[in-house]
């Protein structure tokens, strides 16, 4: 039985979505948030989010992102931090707090949120949270193997949402990050005028990251077809690492760009003429900002990760027996044969598929 919370809440309630952690998972939320923002567009939707992505609401005219600031490289937030957030989060009056992401500092925000609903999954830990619960969205939708979308949307369902399937996820690049993008681009070397190629290929997990060589040999492909090739990462020194590793398996000369901040990609990716790389966040922006994509997968299971997309996008996946794993290492192959087996060929196909 469902509990339409959704339906009941008082016209222009305000309503707090938690979402922490993960730059794809905070990209992929956007599809049932705006669905509901569809159905019920008097609400006052806000989400919270790690600082970093705030950039992904900046322009959004539906979504409101509040942030959650970490101390530096610090995993967790600093008490100063959740104080703060706890002061905002009862300053705002929110009529329901939805935690979409189930640890204990959510669960603690969601707690002392001073909301009159408070939800959060059966299967979460810290059950005091909560004075309503979730079932398993496969009971909700009567079947399995379910999207990470899909499962969200369960759960929106369950508590109301009327639709018969989630909405697309979509992200608005917002001006001045456009400006501030293009401003990177061109200082890098990149015309403006000329089409260019994002490749994306870097990942904190080696078992994701196709090999740099034919990274590489995938660049000079896109040269010959007259394109610039942008390769973009993250400000760290390994990620920095895995780009020169690229760049050195091709003569010709790319443009590297690290010092992005998540709006400014965001930019980078939308005026793309195609974008390729690793199973990883950057491939959720590309599906949101609605560019050609040709997503690489390797370990993890593409049924419930893949970017959220219905045109202009392929995933290339060889299966093997041990997929999906916990991806931290490889224990079936002396090196990631999942990642590693897809060929150079097998990615040129996709993108003429994403660019027909």
């Amino acid at each position: 039985m469902t509990a339409p919370i959704f339906q009941e809440l008082p016209v222009s309630a305000h309503v707090l979505f938690i979402r922490l952690r993960n730059l794809g998972e905070a990209v992929l939320d956007t599809a049932n948030l705006r669905a509901l923002k569809r159905q019920r567009p008097d609400l006052q939707i806000a989400t919270l989010v790690e600082a970093i992505y705030t950039d992904l609401y900046e322009a959004d005219p539906d979504l409101e992102a509040i942030p959650l600031t970490r101390s530096g490289q610090d995993k967790r937030s600093s008490i100063a931090s959740r104080l703060s957030i706890i002061k905002t989060i009862r300053q705002r009056n929110f009529s329901a707090v939805i935690n979409l992401h189930g640890g204990p500092t959510s669960a603690h925000l969601t707690f002392l949120s001073g909301a009159k609903y408070r939800l959060g999954a059966e299967h979460f830990r810290n059950g005091y949270a909560y004075n309503k619960r979730f079932p398993p969205s496969e009971k909700i939708l009567g079947r399995t193997n379910l999207h990470t979308v899909e499962y969200q949307f369960g759960w929106f369902k369950w508590c109301g949402l009327a639709m018969e399937r989630p909405m697309a996820t979509q992200l608005f690049v917002a001006p001045n990050k456009r400006a501030a993008a293009n401003q990177k681009l061109q200082a890098a070397g990149v015309n403006l005028k000329q089409p260019y190629v994002v490749l994306a290929p870097t990942n904190e997990f080696y078992t994701k990251r196709w090999l740099p060589e034919r990274y590489g040999a995938l660049a000079e492909k896109m040269v010959e077809r007259g394109y610039q090739v942008v390769l973009t990462g993250a400000p760290t020194a390994e990620q920095i690492s895995q780009i020169e590793s690229v760049q050195q398996a091709t003569t010709r000369k790319l443009t590297p760009l690290t010092d992005l901040n998540i709006g400014e990609l965001m930019a980078v990716i939308a005026d793309a003429k195609v974008f390729i790389g690793n199973d990883s966040g950057p491939a959720h922006i590309a599906a949101a900002v609605q560019t050609p994509l040709v997503v690489l997968f390797g370990p993890a299971s593409s049924e419930r990760w893949r970017p959220w997309a219905e045109n202009n996008a392929e995933l290339v996946q060889n299966y093997f027996a041990c997929n999906p794993c916990a991806m931290y290492t490889c224990t079936e192959f002396s090196e990631p044969e999942c990642i590693r087996s897809i060929s150079l060929e097998h990615v040129l196909k996709a993108i003429d598929r994403v660019l027909l």
